[in-house]
């Protein structure tokens, strides 16, 4: 990280990234008030989230980062580009998988989302979006609930389940994802009064909504936290260091995964894998194993690439 130099009289100042595309963004004082920015240095890098001390140096020219402070975790996705890592926003704490009727509920998508937060450290939830249009499928969602993450019936027309879902995100910072056309822009316009993000319609002919939001952004809710909205997107693999890691981001599969015979268990293929019996038993859910058992193979494939 870039430091004031030695000797020099430190005249930096704190801020909030709410904004950042490439070496330039914008800054949220503790104030409120906001000041474009921009970064120096090859190795330095803000995102959406990051805390970070900045120092104005020519008068209405975008003020510049001298500092971004350690990070207490870091949404990541494997890029088309290699499959390298890619960041999407820091210091995350709740992460709210916004879901409709139409696009049609990728679950498998869903349970990345839900890995990545685990394994980061963040508390996750479904927001079932557009309910004044279709009934939240309680049967198809039910078995989230038992895994630590509650399903939200929620509707950004008739402002249905908007307070509850406030309420939960309370102080933290709130990132919200999911498929493109889900109602991400509305739900946000609804939960953060006064700002006006850009909304968009489905299509019919694929029924796959257009992307209406081209970068991150962070919003201020009222009494307190953050929300911090995401581009729509068709896929995510989260970006994950070691395959081993990836039963940990699985609730059900962690913990049954204690009692495998071998510690080094992949729970795909070996004998006396107690995860593969709980399948067997019925109480792991055979499609959350289907979910464990793709992202074990994208993670695979992207670690090919990208060797």
């Amino acid at each position: 990280m870039k430091h004031t130099p030695a000797g020099a009289a430190d005249s930096s100042k704190p801020a909030l990234v709410v904004a950042a595309h490439g070496r330039r963004g914008i800054l949220a004082q503790p104030d409120g008030r906001r000041l474009p920015f921009m970064i120096r240095g090859r190795h330095l890098r803000a995102y959406c989230g990051d805390r970070v001390s900045f120092q104005v140096t020519t008068v209405g020219e975008p003020v510049l980062i001298t500092r971004i402070e350690p990070r207490e975790n870091e949404l990541q996705r494997l890029s088309g580009r290699g499959g390298l890592p890619e960041t999407i926003a820091a210091n995350v704490t709740h992460l709210v998988v916004v879901m409709a009727a139409l696009p049609a509920p990728d679950l498998y998508l869903t349970d990345r989302y839900l890995c990545a937060a685990r394994l980061m450290g963040a508390t996750s939830t479904i927001a079932w979006n557009k309910s004044d249009m279709a009934a939240l499928p309680a049967a198809e969602l039910s078995g989230y609930d038992s895994l630590g993450c509650p399903v939200w019936s929620v509707s950004a027309v008739t402002g249905a389940g908007i307070a509850a879902l406030r309420g939960w995100i309370g102080t933290g910072t709130a990132i919200l994802v999911g498929q493109s056309g889900v109602g991400k822009s509305s739900l946000l316009n609804a939960l953060v009064p006064g700002i006006d993000a850009t909304t968009g319609e489905i299509s019919l002919s694929s029924d796959e909504g257009r992307h209406t939001t081209t970068a991150s952004v962070l919003h201020p809710l009222p009494g307190g936290g953050c929300l911090l909205d995401t581009p729509g997107v068709r896929d995510f693999v989260p970006a994950i260091p070691e395959r081993t890691a990836i039963s940990q981001g699985f609730a059900e599969i962690d913990e049954y995964g204690r009692q495998c015979r071998f510690t080094d268990c992949s729970h795909l293929r070996e004998s006396h894998c107690a995860v593969q019996e709980a399948v067997t038993d019925g109480l792991i859910d055979r499609r959350r194993y289907e979910s464990y058992r793709r992202l074990m193979n994208l993670v695979r494939q992207a670690d090919g690439r990208a060797g």
